[in-house]
């Protein structure tokens, strides 16, 4: 299960990122008062903390493929 900082960083992500409509009391609050998105706020992700269109393991296989590639040293 991705930790809550992973479902943020996915949801900034993520193109089908929808907020639900109870978004402002289930997330957190940003500096500049904006609802920062997270997989948990979005109306795709479930009561059993799943994202129903199967893309949470797709946006983080993605981003630790992009972290492999930076750390190789092309030099």
């Amino acid at each position: 299960m991705a930790s809550k900082e992973q479902l943020k960083k996915v949801a900034y992500r993520c193109s089908q990122h929808k907020f639900a409509n109870n978004a402002s009391m289930t997330s957190s609050i940003g500096t500049l008062g904006q609802i920062e998105k997270s997989c948990e706020n979005c109306v795709h992700f479930t009561s059993d903390h799943k994202c129903d269109i199967n893309l949470t393991d797709e946006i983080l296989t993605n981003m630790a493929m992009e972290l492999d590639y930076k750390e190789i040293d092309w030099h």
